[in-house]
């Protein structure tokens, strides 16, 4: 329940007292405010779910909201009917008003100190837990992270024309954005230089990385997925959590990957992170705001007055933020598209070599490309694929041949690595067979590798 309190002036109160008699709520008016002469301070016990109706219905009766109104929660409430307008309202659609939603998200950003440390430190456990291989540790930094809040704050003002609020978030993203690449090349130094971890550790084979190193289609879907989820849960009644936000884009520890690239000198690492987290960025703002559009928080007459800018400084501002938006979307979108359709030619192709009848017993697991530089286009790139297998089976022309098929299918030297997980296989007996199977185990991988393969 809320208490909501309304300073009306004498010639609205009529108004705003029908209003309220025909949602069948209970409200107290007492006269005289104590600020405005000639106003009833009306204090209103109202659904959550019922806010936003009743505001927009007392506008339409004349009452101007801007005067004072106030919302705040009630522990609880007692009044004739009261039971039955909480039914009725629980069958509503559960959304709440445009300001309690401004509210919620001002509430969630903390202030610029406990950003830039949550962030710092949060980057320091994500780049610690990458290199001792934790999953565990990784989602501890995901939680701790707040930078899904100005996303959603960013979102909110974008739909509701609120400049200032776009501006400050924008600011806070990219501050944060900055904070956690720079700790993570900072810790990841630190480590490599106390040799902490190893110095010559390959960090392009650490299997944490293999999901980091290179934006994919999942990765759109994911991020547009997150931040939509994000914004519905905002909508709603209660307690906000985005933990869920947090943990499903993954924003620290792909941060963390650029670090880690960054100090181990693996270019294509850092690049590869970098532009997945861009895109990751990119699709949770958009995400959040197509979900606030869907809901109507979009105001019915938009103000024009978002870029209605007065003097020539602020326009420069303005035209300078909107400039590094555009440029920063277009890279990571125009990479991260080349990626994709790379990508998925390099699957295409090894799936229809593994499906032919010569590798007709092999099972594909998955097929992972890695970047020798900026672009698949410019520079060779490595394709990793893993298979299992009998332990007595053996393909040592398959490398070639996924090399052939992909440089045929993209037009790219491309090197292939293939790694085996054997397993062997019983017969009801428990003596080794090569037919029936009853049982698995796992035995140890092998590896294959083809180098480039020239078109044609």
């Amino acid at each position: 329940m809320r208490l909501l309190q309304l300073s009306v002036p004498a010639e609205q109160r009529a108004a705003v007292r029908r209003v309220l008699d025909g949602h069948d709520l209970g409200y107290t008016v007492a006269e005289g405010d104590g600020a405005k002469e000639g106003h009833a301070l009306v204090t209103v016990v109202i659904p959550a779910d019922a806010v936003e109706r009743v505001l927009d219905d007392l506008q339409d009766a004349g009452y101007d909201r801007s005067t004072y109104t106030v919302s705040t929660e009630a522990e609880f409430a007692t009044f004739e009917g009261m039971d039955a307008v909480q039914r009725h309202w629980a069958e509503t659609p559960n959304r709440i008003a445009p300001e309690t939603l401004r509210a919620k998200a001002r509430d969630m950003r903390p202030n610029t100190q406990s950003y830039v440390w949550l962030m710092l430190l949060s980057t320091v456990i994500a780049t610690a837990g990458l290199l001792i291989g934790s999953p565990a540790v990784l989602v501890g930094s995901m939680v701790l992270a707040p930078l899904v809040a100005p996303m959603l704050a960013a979102s909110i003002g974008a739909v509701r024309d609120d400049r200032a609020m776009v501006a400050d978030s924008l600011r806070q993203q990219a501050v944060g954005l900055g904070v956690a690449v720079l700790g993570a090349v900072a810790a990841s130094l630190l480590i490599r230089n106390l040799e902490i971890v190893s110095v010559t550790l390959d960090v392009t084979t650490v299997d944490l990385f293999a999901v980091r190193l290179s934006p994919g289609l999942l990765s759109v879907v994911v991020g547009l997925a997150a931040g939509a989820a994000g914004a519905f849960g905002l909508t709603t009644k209660g307690n906000v959590s985005i933990v869920g936000v947090m943990v499903a884009a993954a924003l620290v520890p792909t941060a963390a990957v650029v670090g880690i690239g960054v100090a181990w000198g693996a270019a294509s690492v850092a690049v590869g992170a970098l532009v997945l987290l861009g895109l990751t960025i990119v699709a949770v703002n958009v995400g959040a705001y197509l979900m606030l559009r869907y809901l109507g928080y979009r105001p019915e007459a938009a103000e024009s007055a978002f870029i209605d800018l007065e003097s020539t400084a602020e326009k420069a501002r303005f035209a300078a933020t909107a400039l590094a938006v555009v440029v920063v979307v277009a890279v990571v979108l125009v990479g991260s598209v080349q990626h994709v359709r790379f990508e998925y030619a390099v699957t295409q192709a090894t799936s229809d070599v593994v499906t032919d009848e010569e590798y007709g017993p092999l099972s594909l697991r998955g097929v992972t490309v890695q970047y020798a530089g900026t672009s698949p286009v410019e520079n060779p790139t490595t394709v990793s694929v893993s298979l299992t297998r009998r332990s007595d089976e053996s393909y040592p022309s398959l490398p070639n041949d996924l090399a052939r098929q992909i440089s045929d299918r993209t037009g790219e030297n491309v090197t292939v690595l293939v790694t085996y997980t054997d397993y062997e296989v019983s017969n009801a007996t428990g003596t080794a067979s090569d037919t029936g199977a009853t049982g698995s185990a796992s035995g140890a991988g092998a590896a294959g590798l083809a180098r480039p393969a020239v078109p044609g």
